[in-house]
């Protein structure tokens, strides 16, 4: 359930539409990424959403803040 939330609001933005999504075998808790350009949003088990625009450090963010930390990534 907590995938199609986090798909749901990245399918939004048209970068995202049709993205794959691919999966990490458990290393670091990562769960699964998806790229759109050179911005990546990671989530992981223990409930973390990760944004990384090309080489910066990662943005930790929840669900809810997910659509405006993309928002400012893209523009």
């Amino acid at each position: 359930m907590r995938d199609k939330s986090i798909l749901k609001k990245l399918k939004a933005f048209r970068e995202f539409d049709g993205a794959i999504i691919n999966r990490y075998p458990a290393r670091e808790g990562l769960l699964k990424f998806i790229q759109a350009g050179d911005v990546i949003v990671k989530w992981y088990y223990r409930g973390d959403i990760a944004v990384q625009v090309g080489d910066d450090d990662d943005i930790v963010c929840g669900i809810r803040e997910l659509s405006d930390v993309i928002s400012e990534a893209l523009s």
